[in-house]
Order: structure tokens, then C-alpha cells, then sequence
């Protein structure tokens, strides 16, 4: 099973990402970060984060994601 953190989880995408891995047995959402949320302190839990928060904020994702050894999706 891949464990999963969706940041941007209150958006559209995040919401739709929420929802279709719910139907999907080999996912599990084991986080999700929005605005103000602190990603570092959950980012142990997953092995991808999957990325749909803002522009601005993508760089500090991928930077922490980087030094934490998880792989990343962007879609932003």
C-alpha cells in the first residue's frame, strides 16, 4: 500500500485526489495539508506527497520532501 499526503486537501484537486483515492485499495491517505497546516509534521507518515497547494508554496514542498527522502508529485 502507498501511503499518501495531499497538500492544497481543501481545493478542487485536493478534494477530488481525497475522493478518488478512497476508491483506490492500494492508497491510503495518511495526511492532508492546506494553508497554515504543517506538513513536516506528518511528512514521516507517507511515502509521496502529492502536491496541488499554491506556486508559492511548492518550492518549500519539494525542498522538504527532498531532505525527508519522499517522493513528490506536482501538479500545481
Amino acid at each position: 500500500m502507498t501511503k499518501i499526503i495531499i497538500t492544497g486537501s481543501k481545493g478542487r484537486m485536493g478534494q477530488a485526489l481525497i475522493s478518488c483515492a478512497a476508491r483506490i485499495p492500494e492508497l491510503e491517505v495518511v495526511g492532508t495539508v492546506d494553508q497554515g497546516d504543517d506538513l513536516g509534521a506528518i511528512i514521516g507518515k507517507a511515502d509521496v506527497v502529492i502536491d496541488f497547494s499554491f506556486h508559492n508554496a511548492t518550492l518549500g514542498v519539494a525542498e522538504l520532501c527532498a531532505k525527508c527522502k519522499k517522493a513528490v508529485v506536482i501538479g500545481t
